[in-house]
């Protein structure tokens, strides 16, 4: 598969290190105004309640095609920095890893995906739940999550006809979720006669957040201030230009809260408000 190089002026800039000053979140109400801030916004973004949040269990190793090599490069790392930080861990430098999430950007993405189903029919294929919201028409970044429900606690595959139980939100807070959701791989096609304005900087940063977790990419995000508003209808008056501590205090609690937790989204609620609103 050929895939034709930007011509667009992008720049690589340095990757944001975990120190770097971001966009922060001023709070302006009170604790509570932010719990309901919250609330919102992990019900809107994620799936519908009743079904777990799905994330990476493994390492990710991304593989970049359609830029040059410094660029490709650069998007690679800052997507690694990303998941490390997130999930609080430094991998060893030059670890070697099989590719699972495949970013192309290319001038005709709508080609690209046409010679992509011709060559892997199959690729394109994944069906969703009831619930996962998927970007199905022309934009600026499409995605496809490949995603499988494992045990919890890392027992064995049950293989055969017996399908793993279900987690619901529903029942004692005691009760643990016998399977945990895992992104086993990530595919992110980026049409880059449809970014506009958007510097490499930060369709690196909307890509992490979209590969990093299962989204709903067109969720009412009111006022807040995240990256998922890069690509917003109507555009915002002052687009994000990385992610915003709103976007780290999402995939920080995503990644931190226990895989055996029925009441995910309740787990990632407290601690993002732990996180924004300390008291």
């Amino acid at each position: 598969m050929i895939v034709t190089a930007l011509l667009a002026p992008w720049t690589t800039a340095p990757a944001h290190s975990a120190d770097d000053p971001l966009d922060t979140v001023v709070v302006t109400g009170s604790r509570e105004a932010v719990r309901q801030e919250v609330r919102a916004f992990v019900e809107n973004v994620t799936r519908m309640d009743g079904y777990l949040v799905g994330r990476w269990r493994t390492y990710v190793c991304p593989l970049v095609a359609g830029v040059s090599d410094s660029q490709a490069i650069f998007v690679r790392e800052r997507i690694v920095e990303v998941y490390d930080a997130a999930r609080k861990w430094k991998r060893k430098a030059g670890q070697a890893c099989t590719p699972n999430m495949f970013v192309i950007i290319a001038e005709d993405a709508d080609q690209v995906m046409a010679d992509w189903k011709e060559r892997d029919p199959g690729m394109f294929r994944w069906k969703a739940r009831d619930g996962v919201s998927r970007p199905k028409g022309p934009g600026a970044v499409r995605t496809w999550h490949n995603a499988t429900e494992n045990p919890s606690q890392g027992d064995p595959l049950i293989t055969g006809p017996t399908a793993p139980p279900r987690a619901k939100s529903a029942g004692s807070p005691r009760i643990v979720s016998p399977v945990a959701e895992g992104i086993t791989a990530v595919v992110v096609l980026v049409d880059a006669r449809a970014t506009g304005k958007v510097t490499l900087a930060q369709l690196t940063d909307y890509i992490a957040m979209v590969s990093l977790a299962q989204l709903d990419l067109t969720a009412d995000l009111g006022g807040i201030n995240s990256i998922l508003r890069l690509f917003a209808q109507p555009p915002p008056e002052v687009p994000p230009t990385a992610l915003t501590d709103w976007d780290y205090a999402f995939l920080h609690a995503l990644y931190r809260t226990s895989y055996e937790a029925v009441h995910q989204r309740r787990d990632i609620r407290a601690r993002m408000v732990r996180e924004l609103a300390p008291r």
